[in-house]
């Protein structure tokens, strides 16, 4: 009998916490649909709370404030990255990776310019957000660095530079992107990411012969 009560207990636990994350999950998606229409700043816990069907009480429940919702979002980014990573330990190129996961990256934050700028300014002006994404930023560059890492035991990547070297050059490069797509006119952001992609494989692929750094040249 008493192995039974805590059967059903531990079931009744794990529905718990699973409605607990349903509802989680719920409130992120409603704020991620807002903040792409209207911007962080714009967007009212209400409106959140409205959208996802839950109440304001609710709401605080889950996030201290709107956001704290951003914390999901840069925990979602190292969730990106760590599943390219794994990806990665089995496959026989790291191209096709590496590409893969930086549309995956994109499509988180990028939903629009509008969400995109608003998103880098509250990041910048909340100490406590910039820990948080300055820590998730080295998590994800970690996490990058075993697939540079593979791709160099592959013999598809250069190996003169160290991993965590290439993915920092990656990150920069990714990033700087999506900043400059959010702050300039309607364009097609996965062919800017494609394009931006190009150059930097070419930077960090193998090539045959030695290769020169910009300070040996003249």
């Amino acid at each position: 009998m008493v192995k039974t009560e805590n059967i059903t207990e531990n079931q009744s636990e794990t529905r718990r916490e699973r409605r607990k994350e349903e509802t989680r999950s719920q409130i992120f998606q409603a704020a991620m649909r807002l903040f792409e229409r209207k911007g962080v700043f714009n967007t009212t816990v209400e409106e959140i709370a409205a959208s996802a069907d839950v109440a304001k009480g609710t709401f605080f429940n889950y996030f201290p404030s709107k956001e704290a919702i951003l914390t999901k979002l840069a925990d979602r980014q190292v969730g990106v990255i760590k599943k390219a990573a794994d990806e990665a330990k089995d496959a026989p190129s790291m191209r096709a990776i590496l590409i893969s996961m930086a549309h995956d990256l994109a499509a988180g934050p990028a939903r629009s310019q509008m969400m995109l700028r608003s998103l880098l300014s509250v990041v910048l002006s909340a100490n406590l957000l910039r820990e948080v994404f300055q820590k998730n930023l080295e998590l994800g560059r970690q996490s990058m660095a075993t697939i540079m890492e593979r791709g160099q035991k592959l013999g598809e990547i250069r190996t003169d530079l160290a991993p965590l070297e290439l993915a920092r050059i990656f990150q920069h490069a990714m990033f700087g992107t999506l900043a400059i797509w959010a702050v300039g006119g309607p364009t097609d952001l996965s062919a800017w990411i494609d394009k931006t992609f190009d150059v930097v494989w070419c930077g960090i692929a193998a090539q045959s012969g030695p290769r020169v750094s910009s300070k040996e040249k003249v």
